[in-house]
Order: C-alpha cells, then structure tokens, then sequence
C-alpha cells in the first residue's frame, strides 16, 4: 500500500514538474517571438529615421516664413509657410516634420510637428483637415522629383510673445525672446 501511495505522489509530481517545464517553455518562446517583433520594428524606426536623414539632402526649403495669415481660412491665424522642392530621384509620398522657433541664442522656444503634404485648412482649434478626396483615402500630394511643393501650416498654441511679434512684424524688441529666426527640421520622410 505504501508503494502505491509513493507511486502515486511520484507520478503526480513528475506530471506537475513536467507540465511547469512545458509551460516555462511556451511562455519563453512567446517571450522570444515578442522581443523579435519589437527589435524588428526597432530596426524599422531606426531606419525610417536614417532614410529621414539621409534623404532630407534632396529636400530643399525656400520661402520658409512665419506670419499672420491674410486670407481665407488662415486670415488673421499665424501661420508658417514655405515651399519644399524635392531634387533627389524618389517620390516623397509623406514628410513629417518639425518647426522650431528660435531665441536669440538658438533655443527652441516653441515647435510645431505637422505633415506638410496634408491639406492645412481651419481654425486654432481645428488645426488641419484631411480633404477624403475619395471616400476613406488618406491622400497626401506626392512630392515628383524635381516638384515643389508649397505649405501653409496654421499654428496652435502660439505662445503670446510670438503672436505679438508677428502682429508688429517687428523682432527688434529686447524683452521678446523670440530672435524672429525659424528653423524646419524633416523628421520622417516616406517613398
């Protein structure tokens, strides 16, 4: 009887330590596979980050200018504008970039991310409106090699000092932080 009821707790412990090592072996390998998915999308980051880098050479900038908007929707509303020209050889089919404006010693003071292909129509509470130019697309304009691309970007939260500096149109104060000086930065560029 003794022998049976040894028998029994082995067989039953072998069974528990057997089904733990199993177990510990399922949830390793869902481990693994779950690190390998979030390194590849790492290594997918990165690289949109690199290709930003490298292929913002081929992106020119002109005209980039901080303003009060004059008509339509963007009467009255500061704005920020500019044209990007892209001079490399690959369709951009989304850029998404940073605005910085800078004080008289080169600090950010205020920033603005947006996408400059998205149609930027609106009001400070309403800051962009994709246009469906077909029912559930998102469509952005594609930036040809060799096109431009002009921007208008209205800006919300304008902080004060700013908006009084581009309602004077004057930079020349010296209790104002902002030098009038704005910097654009491409951090994402798509093919």
């Amino acid at each position: 009887m003794m022998k049976k009821k040894s028998m029994i707790v082995v067989l039953v412990s072998g069974y528990i330590i057997s089904s733990v090592l199993v177990l510990t072996l399922i949830a390793y390998a869902a481990y693994l596979e779950l690190k390998n998915e979030n390194l590849t999308r790492a290594y997918a980051s990165s690289m949109e980050r690199l290709n930003a880098r490298h292929y913002t050479k081929y992106l020119e900038l002109s005209k980039l200018d901080a303003k009060i908007g004059s008509d339509g929707a963007f009467k009255g509303e500061p704005i920020v504008e500019g044209v990007i020209k892209n001079s490399g050889n690959r369709d951009v089919t989304d850029i998404f970039a940073k605005v910085k404006f800078l004080d008289r010693d080169g600090a950010i003071i205020y920033e603005v991310v947006f996408h400059p292909q998205e149609p930027s129509l609106g009001t400070t509470s309403l800051t962009q409106v994709a246009i469906p130019y077909t029912s559930g697309a998102n469509h952005r304009t594609v930036i040809k090699p060799g096109e431009s691309l002009p921007f208008k970007k209205i800006l919300t939260l304008c902080p004060k000092e700013i908006l009084s500096e581009l309602k004077t149109g004057g930079f020349t104060r010296i209790s104002g932080r902002w030098s009038g000086k704005v910097d654009f930065e491409p951090i994402l560029v798509q093919f």
